[in-house]
């Protein structure tokens, strides 16, 4: 970048020219430019330096700032030496593509979303032919994962170890055991206890002038019957359960945030628990 010299002692700074501005998908602006400064002003009680405040507008440090930049403000500034008397303040400036997009709160500024999609190793006891079962039965399916039960595949009975280290075939218990149970029985005597299951992970990223709102933090570890964006779901048996409001400040007045949800089964239990 070419550099301008002081043209007079009233000079105190001199914009360099050139400029660079960098655009994300969600509205936001990061952009920089150089000044030429004398070491003798890199002083923050001395009026040039004075002017580098984060936070004051591009527009206060340079007037001929094109107008799509004049709101953007000072994030940071870098000064380094020329070793001839002069240095060269890097400084960044952060803000919006469009003056006013910033939301209050409704996330209504140029979202961006992603959806993925993943399989996890959950228990055995999360199925949901698992839940269908009667409470009895899932008691019995539960001994059998801890091992204080066992179970004969070849007879499908149910078996209680003894002191001695035989084994009783309780005749009741196995009457017990039909159809799913079985199924699941005979998958824990083969030493699984988990399965393969589907799991999605939606985002919802916005920049906005302001933070996340006390609702949205409040809905962390909670279903969220309506999520920004409106992402679709796989199926009516399930929710989406906010997992992790994440938020990144640049600049003063600039937030990046992102919004990410996860699919829980539609039951009683996570309704009780997370709504």
């Amino acid at each position: 970048m070419a550099l301008k010299q002081f043209l007079s002692s009233a000079i105190k700074y001199v914009p360099q020219a050139g400029f660079s501005a960098t655009y994300t998908e969600n509205g936001g602006v990061e952009a920089t430019q150089d000044f030429l400064i004398r070491n003798s002003d890199l002083d923050p009680a001395k009026p040039a330096l004075a002017g580098f405040v984060r936070g004051v507008t591009w527009e206060s440090l340079w007037p001929e700032v094109p107008k799509l930049y004049k709101t953007l403000t000072l994030k940071s500034t870098e000064p380094t030496d020329r070793g001839d008397g002069f240095s060269i303040i890097a400084a960044k400036f952060t803000g919006y593509q469009f003056t006013g997009n910033g939301s209050s709160g409704s996330e209504s500024t140029v979202p961006t979303v992603s959806l993925t999609g993943q399989l996890e190793d959950v228990p055995l006891s999360q199925h949901h032919k698992w839940t269908d079962l009667s409470p009895t039965v899932r008691t019995i399916l539960g001994y059998l994962l801890s091992g204080i039960y066992v179970w004969d595949i070849g007879t499908s009975k149910v078996k209680i170890p003894l002191e001695d280290g035989s084994l009783f075939q309780d005749e009741t218990l196995s009457d017990l055991m039909t159809d799913d149970a079985i199924s699941f029985a005979n998958i824990i005597a083969s030493g699984e206890t988990t399965f393969k299951r589907g799991g999605f992970t939606y985002s919802y990223q916005t920049d906005s002038s302001t933070g996340f709102t006390a609702s949205q933090l409040n809905a962390l570890g909670k279903i969220v019957n309506n999520p920004p964006g409106s992402p679709a779901t796989p199926s009516s048996g399930y929710k989406w359960f906010l997992v992790s409001p994440t938020q990144t400040q640049s600049g003063p007045d600039r937030f990046i945030k992102s919004l990410d949800f996860q699919l829980i089964l539609q039951n009683e239990t996570n309704t009780f628990l997370y709504e």
